[in-house]
């Protein structure tokens, strides 16, 4: 049960570095039982324009994959910085890695990746 769901419009970085200018971000919180405050909240993001090549490669090897593949891929990438303007709290950042996506067909940019938040 999703209670709460925000959109926005960022960019994404990498040790200081514009890795993609463009990313649909989408923050919800889920309001299930039992999960922790962390758990609670789940971000997502596909990234749209002018992916830097490397991160591009990262991503394609990752919607490749599946299962345990995928996770051993996931843990390989760098963690990426997304900035992004939030209507209500202003300039926000969240630094998090990128996880396996649910759907894996499409373009990559149609395709959504989770981000695990850094704690």
């Amino acid at each position: 049960m999703v209670f709460e769901q925000r959109y926005g419009w960022g960019r994404a970085y990498r040790d200081g570095q514009l890795v993609c200018a463009r990313v649909h971000i989408t923050i919800g919180h889920d309001g299930r039982i039992g999960l922790t405050r962390q758990e609670r909240r789940y971000v997502a993001a596909r990234f749209l324009e002018r992916l830097h090549p490397a991160l591009r490669t990262e991503l394609a090897e990752l919607a490749r994959r599946r299962g345990a593949a995928a996770r051993r891929a996931a843990e390989r990438m760098d963690p990426i910085e997304v900035v992004f303007d939030d209507g209500r709290m202003g300039t926000q950042r969240i630094v998090g890695w990128v996880q396996p996506p649910q759907v894996r067909y499409g373009e990559l940019r149609d395709i959504e990746f989770a981000l695990r938040e850094r704690a």
